[in-house]
């Protein structure tokens, strides 16, 4: 399977960008909409995992492997068994900033596959992309990268981590969470949630919009964006919600829902790739600056 997954990156990679190689296969219909507990699902982690190893991450101390098996009560109460994949670029005796992005979506019913492009290979091929840049980069602090599964049964996955004892055994600075990047609808920008989590993350998000002038709306203020995002509170709606509740500050990268959100229509041939590739670009932005804050209290507290 392994040498079958470097051919598909190889052979599509001389054409695209690596993100748009990433999302190509995992909405591809050999993985079946990735429900959990499914081939499809077994398929997204071996690529997920491989893509970790060629980007020389390591497993988090405590894992032999990338892979973390959890069993967590669902929301009618039935017992869910999911695999989170987690890495981790440690390089410094610093706090981590924690990239997530789930991976499972809805699987198939009958003979339509819920191909779940935007929910989420977008979010999952974003975080490859900022893990290969963050191998690359000089960065102050560490970056664990997870990929989350069942999110899509109530946030299983994120939770099953956090029970891990994860948060106090590594010191978390923040959580970018990636869900759903690639479909602008009519109104190309970028929801942007936890702005209030931190002091500097309104500065932070107005100066990332004005350096690669693309629209964001902070949506702490609750209120209705476009036709289907409902006002609401967009803190509890992905996986942020887990790490907000044990109140580590978090900024959540969404486009909202739109025509095709959990449709057998949410294909890799929808995809604006344009705007997806804008957006790509502003999570490292936005990570670089997530990164940035981390060195300032870091150096702040050893001068204190």
């Amino acid at each position: 399977m392994l040498l079958t997954l470097l051919f598909t990156l190889n052979c599509y990679a001389i054409e695209s960008e690596q993100w748009i190689t990433d999302v190509h296969y995992l909405a591809s219909d050999e993985l079946e909409g990735r429900r959990t507990g499914t081939v499809g699902a077994e398929r997204a982690r071996a690529y997920i995992e491989q893509r970790f190893a060629q980007l020389t991450l390591t497993p988090l101390k405590g894992l032999e492997s990338f892979r973390q098996t959890f069993s967590e009560p669902g929301r009618r109460k039935n017992l869910v068994h999911g695999i989170n994949v987690v890495s981790a670029y440690s390089h410094a005796d610093a706090p981590y900033i924690l990239v997530t992005a789930h991976y499972d979506h809805l699987g198939r019913k009958g003979r339509r596959i819920f191909n779940g492009a935007d929910d989420n290979a977008s979010g999952v091929s974003a975080m490859l992309e900022l893990a290969l840049r963050t191998t690359k980069n000089s960065m102050q602090c560490n970056v664990m990268f997870l990929a989350t599964d069942a999110e899509e049964h109530g946030l299983l996955g994120a939770k099953a981590f956090a029970n891990t004892g994860v948060l106090e055994s590594y010191r978390l600075f923040a959580n970018l969470n990636l869900d759903m990047l690639s479909q602008p609808g009519g109104r190309h920008d970028l929801l942007v949630s936890g702005v209030k989590s931190h002091p500097a993350f309104e500065d932070l998000t107005s100066q990332i919009e004005t350096d690669i002038s693309l629209p964001m709306i902070n949506t702490d203020a609750g209120y209705r964006v476009g036709r289907y995002p409902v006002k609401g509170d967009r803190t509890k709606v992905s996986d942020h919600a887990v790490f907000a509740e044990r109140g580590i500050p978090f900024l959540f990268l969404g486009v909202g829902r739109h025509n095709y959100y959990h449709t057998p229509r949410d294909t890799a041939s929808r995809i604006n790739e344009g705007f997806y590739g804008r957006v790509v670009d502003a999570s490292w932005r936005f990570l670089k600056g997530l990164d940035g804050l981390c060195g300032k209290e870091l150096q702040a507290n050893h001068t204190d």
